[in-house]
């Protein structure tokens, strides 16, 4: 086991959903890499993949709006666990009911990500696990 966060997209994405969804992940991405969080940006087209660098690497963190159903990834709370929780708390905002959110962390545990989204979207993030 490690520290993972889950994710189940419930049905199809509208596609305007889907597009503020990737423009929101994409600025989360480069917020965090302009406040020196090392990542490994893998995202092309409408899928977001992303991992750390190196020895702050774990799993692939990777979603797209083919893919609906359960998935997941370990971050082993590494410094790119971070942006994941932010693209997340994103995706909840932007996608809703459509997607389910859980994590093996407890909702302070995701400050950082909190933190993050909040730089970029200038508020605050409301609870999104469960």
């Amino acid at each position: 086991m490690g520290y993972t966060h889950y994710w189940t997209i419930k049905n199809a994405i509208e596609q305007s959903n889907w597009e503020k969804f990737l423009e929101g992940a994409r600025q989360i991405i480069g917020t965090a890499e302009d406040a020196g969080i090392l990542i490994e940006d893998n995202s092309e087209g409408s899928t977001i993949s992303i991992n750390g660098v190196g020895a702050g690497g774990h799993e692939d963190f990777t979603i797209s709006s083919e893919d609906v159903g359960y998935d997941f990834c370990k971050t082993a709370q590494k410094p790119y666990d971070t942006v994941v929780t932010a693209i997340l708390i994103h995706a909840k905002k932007v996608l809703g009911d459509d997607i389910l959110i859980t994590s093996d962390g407890a909702w302070f545990e995701w400050e950082s990500g909190q933190l993050l989204y909040e730089s970029v979207y200038n508020i605050q993030p409301e609870l999104v696990l469960g």
